[in-house]
């Protein structure tokens, strides 16, 4: 509900993204909104899934990691002790410039289609390992699936 609630705000201040969405939902779900949405329609919705994640790229639901390392390790130049725990800031590691162009700005473009386009080398670079929506791993959201699900589909509604 919070994540909705910030894609809510930016579709409201950006009334080009809202256009692009409409043409998309036009284009895979028609006119006819009594259709029942299909997983095959839910699938086909890829603008509506880069705005999702650009949206979470600027405010994450979850600002920060935390681990502890189970041995010792070295990490930014410094040697940890083994059983040491770290916070890693997950919002910072989404307006880093050198992982992503043009950090600041409001750009779901940069999800949507990414390797038609050399504009987005560095998001081609380290979107993999910069931008973990619901975790990754063994730790990876088992709810990841459903609530991508949950969100287009109330965005197609709204």
């Amino acid at each position: 509900s919070n994540l909705f609630c910030f894609i809510v705000y930016h579709l409201v201040h950006h009334p080009e993204v809202v256009q692009r969405l409409r043409q998309e939902f036009d284009e895979v779900l028609g006119k006819d909104v009594t259709k029942p949405i299909t997983q095959n329609d839910i699938d086909k919705l890829q603008y509506c899934d880069a705005v999702i994640k650009e949206v979470h790229r600027h405010f994450p639901v979850n600002y920060s990691l935390g681990r502890v390392n189970i041995e010792k390790d070295t990490v930014g130049g410094y040697i940890w002790p083994e059983k040491t725990s770290f916070s890693i800031l997950y919002c910072a590691i989404m307006k880093r410039k050198d992982y992503w162009t043009d950090p600041e700005k409001f750009d779901p473009d940069r999800f949507y289609k990414i390797d038609d386009d050399d504009k987005y080398l560095l998001e081609k670079q380290h979107v993999k390992n910069a931008f973990a929506m619901f975790g990754g791993g063994i730790r990876a959201c088992p709810g990841r699936n459903l609530t991508m699900i949950e969100l287009k589909c109330l965005l197609t509604l709204i």
